[in-house]
């Protein structure tokens, strides 16, 4: 084995989790409370980023970013905000398109220097549930915020 084989590659993430640990700080300096793995019907919602009111559901994803657009649909009946957050040095710009398109937001982290900032802001979504919200909204109140 090579010594670079051997070294842990700093260009990239290693795990979904270390993703997800790089951006806790990020969105707690935006004012956000931060819960990771919050389950949403049969699914969980890697981030719930909430302030105030509003409600952001956030998927992480390390290189399938088609799955992340799929499982932001399937949140549109509770979350305020739908992001994706990568770590990659580029978003590509498929991805940018359906996401604009769409309304989600992405959110880059630098694998290198883990950095993270906003590539696209999410739209708000006018398609929460009343009814989905208020039963989601019961369950997260018994998660602890990450941090």
């Amino acid at each position: 084995m090579s010594a670079v084989s051997r070294r842990k590659r700093v260009d990239r993430f290693e795990t979904e989790a270390d993703l997800v640990n790089a951006i806790i700080p990020f969105l707690q300096s935006e004012g956000h409370k931060v819960r990771r793995e919050v389950p949403n019907l049969s699914q969980s919602v890697d981030i719930v980023a909430t302030r105030g009111r509003w409600v952001t559901f956030i998927e992480a994803k390390m290189h399938n970013w088609r799955r992340g657009l799929h499982q932001c649909r399937g949140h549109l009946n509770v979350a305020d905000y739908l992001c994706l957050v990568l770590g990659s040095k580029r978003i590509p710009p498929e991805l940018e398109a359906k996401a604009k398109h769409q309304g989600y937001g992405i959110i880059r982290v630098d694998p290198r220097n883990r950095k993270c900032g906003w590539f696209l802001r999410p739209r708000l979504n006018r398609g929460v549930w009343p009814a989905e919200r208020k039963r989601w909204a019961r369950t997260l109140r018994k998660i602890d915020y990450a941090g």
